[in-house]
């Protein structure tokens, strides 16, 4: 078995909602900023910008490495402030049910201490977020607290 170099968040969620609508909540600003980040910008095409920011926290900036209209978009995904580069973070959708199977991989965390900290934070958030995003689908609900920031 080869060594495994670098981790994934690799996480799979459940949404009562259509394909469509779930992929909308993914690359429509309006839809970013209600379950996602406080400022959106996204450009829907290969190559394109985004900008993802938080009152009193971070702003990510990149490109969107990736797009198949209506399944998938990736992105690349850096931190500001920190020297260490080279995450992919790609959601995809699939029709599962009654509803939709959300993916999210966010891939290229390298084995090494000075990235345990990020590591550990993208499981945690994409967990938090993506929660956030099937309630607020199946519910209308931003399940946020005004302190994230």
């Amino acid at each position: 078995m080869p060594h495994e170099e670098t981790r994934t968040v690799d996480h799979q969620y459940l949404i009562r909602a259509s394909p469509e609508r779930v992929f909308e909540a993914l690359t429509d600003p309006k839809l970013l900023v209600r379950w996602l980040a406080d400022q959106a910008e996204l450009a829907a095409r290969p190559g394109g910008s985004y900008r993802l920011g938080w009152t009193d926290g971070p702003t990510h900036t990149g490109t969107i490495v990736e797009l198949e209209a209506g399944r998938a978009v990736a992105l690349s995904w850096e931190w500001p402030g920190v020297t260490l580069r080279g995450t992919i973070l790609r959601f995809s959708v699939e029709p599962s049910g009654e509803g939709t199977l959300l993916k999210i991989q966010h891939t290229g965390f390298p084995k090494r201490e000075e990235w345990v900290e990020l590591y550990g934070g993208a499981e945690w958030g994409w967990t938090y977020f993506a929660m956030n995003l099937k309630a607020l689908l199946e519910t209308g609900h931003d399940l946020r607290s005004p302190r994230d920031g």
